[in-house]
């Protein structure tokens, strides 16, 4: 089961401008990996992508305040996320990553 997005502060984007998403699943089902006490390489947060739909341009938003960020089935979360101000303009498509397997795209226009 991979993450889904359930709703988006707003479907038209601006670069470096910060906007809200919920969902569930979005820090995955797996911390990742662990040894011992001494490596904590934990992935358990969510990754945001636009994919512009004409040049097929890719960009990474960061992510911030995570709300309830559980590996728990059907968990569900929120988090912030700031687009790049590198995101081209356009009609594009937004998913959340989480331990590498994507959401179902959700249609967004970058200004």
């Amino acid at each position: 089961m991979g993450p889904s997005v359930f709703s988006i502060s707003t479907a038209t984007l601006t670069p470096g401008r910060t906007a809200s998403l919920g969902g569930a699943q979005l820090a995955g089902l797996s911390q990742g990996a662990s040894y011992g006490d001494d490596v904590q390489s934990n992935t358990n947060f969510p990754l945001v992508r636009i994919t512009n739909n004409k040049s097929g341009v890719v960009t990474y938003a960061r992510t911030s305040h995570w709300t309830s960020v559980s590996i728990a089935p059907g968990a569900t979360s929120s988090t912030q996320f700031t687009v790049p101000s590198s995101t081209p303009a356009g009609r594009s498509t937004l998913v959340v990553v989480a331990n590498g397997i994507a959401s179902q795209p959700v249609g967004v226009t970058i200004r």
